[in-house]
């Protein structure tokens, strides 16, 4: 019964869909192939449960075949700032973050390799790279590509300090390298990027340095286990020092344009930088101020931050978290540009936050946020994903939606620019591949251990579903079907949580 409602599913997904781009998998061969290899998920929530499929159909659409082997792209059109095989690393997390629950992960091992071994365009953006890349290949049960390469995980976070590492022990960065350009804090009056401290790539630092530490006591090289702990603990101390203004994590920036290539222009400046020299016209909230807490470098006590996720003034609004402070000045602010991050909504930016959210009711101690505002925040966002269009509802994801209407704002920009132009429209954020939506709902929703030996399920969705099936899901190399009955009435398999193994 379950898999002819997911056959449902990826049949009405093909019907609807202008396919112009096709990769590995194409739409003749979706289902075929999504059966095989894709988790499915059965809920009471059909908006969650449908968006789930959506997302595994549309994340098949990049999985690309080249000559340096399997690939995974974020924009199904080439795009011209795209690397080799239209691959762009600023996605590569969520790539893997998605790609970790598909029964065909093993292969996506070369997706790695061709990024450690700088095939593509490695350092272009910034990125938790070294962090992801751990986790998916500990839960895939592909520990030993770590121990064969671990000299290639210690280059790539080398390769960043020799860049950014700055005096004061934290990392410069431009919004444009974080993929995401026109922020309030990261512009100057002429909306030029500046350099500056961000709670972006200083985060990732943190994780990468975090997770080098692990493995490297892992593989008993315990003399760099504590060189890469103390690089962490160097960031931490430093980043809450400089970028916590006493209520949220910010970044601050100087007000000198940055040119592309001067790595070293201006780091004496930057270096001095905290958040005492915010102005008026920076001193805004923005959601990168979570993502501190999504890798455990925010301390304890910072935990009522999370309350502006809730707030009309700040980030709740109406279709989902505004990237910047709702009530700020310079919020929306007018520039010629499709890609904004001064409040527009974003999957990407979204992703990160409730990954922050799934981090905090994990990991800290706290009354501000619960399982039910996570399985809310989940909803809103799996109400994102639809296009209305000629009178239909249609399953759809793109670049960034508009704060208060229903559209997808990027793609309006597009639209208007071509109508304005005389020319013809063309899709570039169709099937937008640069955020999570399949690993929220299982480490958040169904509650999902990734750090465990074995398989683990702790579902926070407890009071708010009855039940859930979670169906073709690996975990070390093997295969599960995870049962969560509250009262033991759905799958007559008995109460609570009930894991079977293929």
């Amino acid at each position: 019964m379950e898999l002819s409602i997911y056959n449902k599913y990826i049949k009405k997904f093909n019907k609807n869909d202008v396919e112009t781009v096709k990769n590995l998998i194409d739409n003749a061969n979706a289902l075929e192939f999504l059966n095989k290899n894709a988790p499915k998920l059965y809920c009471p929530d059909k908006t969650i449960e449908e968006t789930f499929a959506f997302r595994t159909w549309t994340y098949r659409k990049h999985l690309k075949e080249t000559t340096d082997g399997l690939v995974v792209t974020e924009f199904l059109p080439q795009v011209s700032w795209a690397g080799p095989h239209n691959t762009i690393s600023a996605a590569l997390c969520f790539h893997l973050d998605e790609g970790r629950w598909f029964l065909f992960n093993d292969k996506l091992v070369n997706y790695i390799d061709f990024f450690l071994c700088e095939k593509g365009h490695t350092y272009r953006y910034f990125t938790p790279a070294l962090y992801s890349i751990i986790n998916f290949l500990t839960i895939t049960g592909n520990f030993d590509y770590i121990e064969n390469n671990i000299e290639k995980f210690e280059r790539y976070f080398s390769k960043w300090e020799e860049r950014h590492l700055l005096s004061c022990g934290l990392y410069w960065s431009v919004d444009d390298y974080d993929a995401m350009e026109f922020s309030i804090s990261g512009r100057n009056a002429k909306f030029q990027p500046v350099k500056g401290l961000r709670p972006t790539l200083n985060s990732y630092m943190y994780a990468d340095a975090i997770a080098l530490s692990k493995v490297e006591k892992l593989l008993n090289r315990n003399n760099k286990a504590e060189y890469y702990e103390n690089k962490a603990q160097t960031i931490k101390i430093a980043f809450e020092k400089k970028l916590w203004d006493g209520d949220f994590f910010k970044a601050v920036h100087i007000n000198k344009e940055y040119i592309h290539g001067d790595w070293e222009k201006y780091n004496d400046e930057v270096s001095l930088l905290s958040v005492k020299d915010l102005t008026e016209d920076n001193n805004a909230r923005e959601l990168i101020g979570y993502l501190p807490f999504a890798y455990n470098l925010a301390s304890k006590g910072k935990e009522k931050a999370f309350l502006y996720l809730k707030d009309e003034n700040v980030f709740n609004a109406k279709t989902g978290f505004a990237t910047a402070e709702i009530a700020h000045k310079k919020f929306l602010y007018s520039t010629d540009h499709d890609c904004l991050w001064n409040g527009y909504v974003w999957p990407y930016a979204t992703s990160q936050t409730i990954n922050a959210v799934i981090s905090l009711l994990n990991n800290y101690k706290q009354n501000y946020i619960t399982n039910f505002d996570l399985y809310s925040f989940i909803k809103k966002f799996a109400e994102m994903h639809y296009l209305y269009k000629d009178g239909q509802k249609i399953n759809f994801i793109d670049e960034m939606m508009h704060p208060f209407i229903h559209r997808w704002e990027t793609r309006q920009f597009k639209i208007e620019r071509a109508k304005n132009e005389d020319i013809k429209f063309e899709e570039r954020g169709k099937d937008y591949n640069h955020s999570s939506f399949i690993d929220l709902v299982i480490r958040g929703l169904c509650g999902v251990n990734i750090n465990s030996t074995e398989l683990d399920v702790k579902p926070k969705i407890k009071g708010i579903w009855k039940w859930f099936k979670l169906e073709n899901l690996p975990f070390k190399k093997g295969i599960y079907d995870v049962y969560y009955d509250e009262d033991g009435t759905v799958f007559n398999k008995g109460k609570g949580v009930i894991i079977e193994k293929r």
